[in-house]
């Protein structure tokens, strides 16, 4: 499932400053070396893919239904490939505006929270449950 790509052309011409890894898609595209990566780099960028592979699979999904029961044009499971962004995005601006003065918005993305918890456990891909993520909305409306 996931592929990263060491010393990558995309991530050395696309990322600026200290950014070093970016997932795109279900890909991770590293400017490091195999020997330099950090591994807790590469955990957290690779449950980036896998979230992406998730939401991509479900909303193609939904999609797919809608496209059967109601007609749509199959033109929009073309949208399936950017709802994780769209998420990430949507979240992170209700963040900015709800946490103003308060938390760094960034940090507080149920996708970063994720990521940031398998950073230290290489095995978590592996152990974890499908749509994990969802878990941090839940223990903030349980507050």
């Amino acid at each position: 499932m996931k592929k990263v790509f060491y010393e990558s052309w995309i991530a050395k011409h696309l990322l600026i400053n200290k950014c070093t890894t970016i997932t795109l898609l279900a890909w991770v595209f590293t400017k490091w070396s195999k020997t330099e990566a950090r591994q807790s780099t590469i955990n957290h960028e690779c449950v980036h893919a896998r979230q992406w592979i998730e939401l991509t699979v479900a909303s193609g999904i939904l999609l797919w239904i809608g496209i059967l029961l109601f007609g749509y044009s199959a033109w929009w499971l073309a949208l399936s490939a950017v709802i994780f962004y769209l998420w990430y995005v949507l979240e992170w601006c209700i963040r900015l505006i709800g946490n103003i003065c308060k938390r760094d918005a960034y940090h507080m993305v149920s996708f970063e929270r994720e990521a940031r918890l398998a950073e230290r456990d290489n095995n978590y891909l592996e152990n974890s449950h499908y749509f994990a993520w969802l878990k941090f909305y839940k223990k903030e409306w349980n507050k």
